[in-house]
């Protein structure tokens, strides 16, 4: 009856430690899953998504303020031996490094690849059109032809900002995609959780067996293995947090969504403004050819997909207003990317929290090796 009882109580404190041992496996699977699951999500929106939409953003308000310096200096008879000028140098040379940016970001995979060829194509033809602008003034002030260019370049600027347009939702949809991932969604605790919690429920099992059959108050390896798995439990729960920041990301990128478009908009009134008077001054008034005059105005006052800014609004407010949302959108995407080391601390408190179960259960398993039969 003695015999029996012992080989009862080895095999029943085998089970605890296999069970306990199996559940830690699980534990670490669902806790190493979601960590990184939210971390590659939120590695993929700061180094990709994030920045390669505010480079788009920054190449359409580089071009923008461009052509309106090409438009002021062709304008300006004191500037018109330098043709366009130099600040139409410098911001043509500013959307060449964010279009570039968004090429090294690009979070859109061929599809955005492909939008950037075309970009890159038509912004070639665009400076084209106004060096040849350039070309014609300078052989004249008042030259037709080189009026003409600039018609020219205004409209395929347009062309070359819708198709930035059609780039930056691109890069959007990526990064809708990678904050909505299953991982960064609290659903995703229940992956963790639930193993964490069954596992610290197994563990407190296992130590009231312990008492009842050994009369020990606490198995000191065992209250360690719990405080492991507790540590997991904390370390896993800092993806929750991360997955608020990639949501307060996004809203932060649409922030500087509207307030980039209310400065295109500003942007493209003061260029419709600067062709509205070249174009005055080569049709030798607004009678010589109103249909156009016509055409350039209403482009100027059509803001893109109704984005209206509010009339205090300025240029400088708006770009300010893009600025400061952009840097805590970076700054939120990258908090919400860094792991403190969850994805070593994990595995790490795994294995110390098996090594106690197997020390906490070794020296009750030793006293019945001699008497199993």
């Amino acid at each position: 009856m003695s015999g029996a009882l012992t080989s009862t109580t080895r095999l029943t404190l085998r089970r605890h430690r296999r069970t306990l041992l199996v559940a830690t496996a699980v534990a670490l699977a669902g806790c190493l899953s979601v960590f990184l699951g939210v971390h590659r999500a939120a590695d993929a929106v700061a180094a990709q998504s994030v920045p390669s939409v505010l480079a788009v953003y920054d190449t359409q308000v580089a071009l923008r303020a461009a052509h309106g310096a090409a438009l002021t200096g062709f304008s300006d008879g004191t500037r018109l031996l330098g043709g366009p000028g130099e600040e139409y140098q410098n911001r043509i040379a500013a959307a060449g490094q964010h279009l570039a940016e968004v090429a090294e970001r690009n979070a859109a995979g061929e599809t955005g690849s492909g939008d950037i060829q075309v970009v890159e194509a038509l912004l070639v033809t665009y400076t084209g059109l106004i060096a040849r602008a350039d070309v014609h003034f300078r052989q004249g002030r008042d030259s037709a032809l080189g009026t003409a260019a600039l018609w020219d370049a205004a409209s395929l600027l347009e062309e070359l900002l819708l198709r930035l347009d059609r780039l930056r939702q691109a890069q959007v949809a990526a990064l809708d995609e990678q904050v909505g991932r299953l991982w960064a969604t609290p659903a995703a605790a229940a992956l963790w959780l639930v193993p964490v919690l069954v596992l610290v429920g197994l563990l407190v099992r296992a130590q009231r067996f312990l008492h009842r059959r050994f009369r020990r108050r606490v198995n000191a390896p065992l209250l360690l293995a719990t405080f492991f798995v507790l540590l997991m439990g904390a370390a896993t729960s800092s993806s929750l947090w991360s997955a608020g920041q990639l949501t307060a990301t996004r809203e932060s990128v649409s922030a500087v969504e509207r307030d980039r478009r209310e400065q295109l908009t500003l942007l493209a009134a003061e260029d419709s403004s600067r062709l509205t008077d070249r174009l005055e001054a080569a049709c030798g008034g607004r009678g010589g050819c109103p249909r156009t005059l016509d055409l350039v105005d209403a482009e100027g006052s059509a803001p893109p997909d109704g984005a209206v800014p509010p009339p205090a609004a300025t240029t400088a407010d708006r770009a300010g207003d893009a600025r400061t949302n952009g840097d805590v959108a970076t700054d939120r995407a990258t908090r919400a990317a860094t792991s403190y080391g969850g994805e070593f601390v994990l595995p790490l408190a795994a294995l110390c929290a098996a090594v106690a179960v197997l020390l906490g259960f070794q020296p009750r398993l030793d006293e019945y090796r001699y008497h199993e039969r």
